[in-house]
């Protein structure tokens, strides 16, 4: 099995939950989650520009492949053995269509987290990481 480092939108509330609940998933404890919006993130450690980390979820295998967007989401969840509802993401017929939706959802995630009920990760100026 192979390890993934995650990078991914911590400041983004439903991208944080989303995140922490497939690390509960993790039983085999192979992902690793790095907060692309921490102060200390090192960006020399990632996979690409901060731009594109910001645009779409990249995740990097232990042997250094990186996948992206609906990809590396359908990769997360065959991980944790919840791969079966993931099919349509990357099936060639549906995969740009799934690409598509996903990197408007990715663009507007902070607004789409207040429509959904997500709490923020900062509050009156104090942050929780």
């Amino acid at each position: 099995m192979s390890a993934y480092t995650l990078f991914y939108d911590h400041a983004c509330p439903m991208c944080r939950h989303e995140m922490l609940r497939l690390k509960r998933l993790d039983k085999l404890g192979v992902f690793t989650l790095v907060n692309i919006s921490a102060a200390n993130f090192e960006l020399a450690t990632a996979p690409a520009s901060m731009e594109k980390m910001q645009a779409l979820l990249h995740i990097r295998r232990d042997d250094g492949l990186v996948l992206v967007g609906v990809e590396a989401i359908a990769t997360l969840y065959r991980a944790v053995g919840r791969g079966w509802w993931t099919g349509p993401l990357v099936w060639r017929a549906t995969r740009g269509v799934s690409s598509w939706i996903y990197a408007r959802i990715a663009r507007h995630r902070y607004g789409i987290s207040v429509l959904l009920g997500f709490s923020p990760a900062c509050r009156d100026g104090v942050c929780k990481v």
